[in-house]
């Protein structure tokens, strides 16, 4: 029997969308955000690799911020918390070492950016 993708979920908000997909192994993020917005501001119990396929981001840790465009790749070790700013539109692929944690181990510093971020776009 073939190996299939299965769908996972789908978030949806005023950010852009984000589609968990799992191949039996790994989880695989899709995320679209728009241009302003940000993600993230959460800690790993494993690395992250992420991949940048439009647009372009700002990538935040407590080492400073670095710009990525289409095709740079961005690895983050474990227990580094981080945020991603969408300074265009933009279209990531993200998977991590280890499965997706529940609850998320968010990084409040970085969450309360993301939260001020969002009540001032109402």
């Amino acid at each position: 029997m073939g190996k299939y993708i299965k769908l996972v979920n789908d978030l949806n908000d005023k950010r852009g969308t984000i589609i968990i997909l799992n191949d039996g192994k790994k989880d695989y993020l899709m995320i679209y955000t728009k241009a302003g917005y940000l993600r993230g501001g959460e800690i790993h119990e494993g690395y992250q690799q992420n991949v940048v396929l439009s647009g372009i981001v700002e990538w935040t840790t407590p080492d400073g911020t670095t710009t990525h465009s289409v095709s740079d790749v961005i690895s983050t070790t474990k227990h580094i918390p981080h945020l991603m700013t969408s300074l265009t539109d933009s279209l990531i692929v993200e998977w991590r070492e280890k499965p997706l944690e529940n609850p998320v181990n968010y990084y409040e510093p970085y969450r309360s950016i993301i939260r001020k971020k969002m009540e001032e776009s109402q």
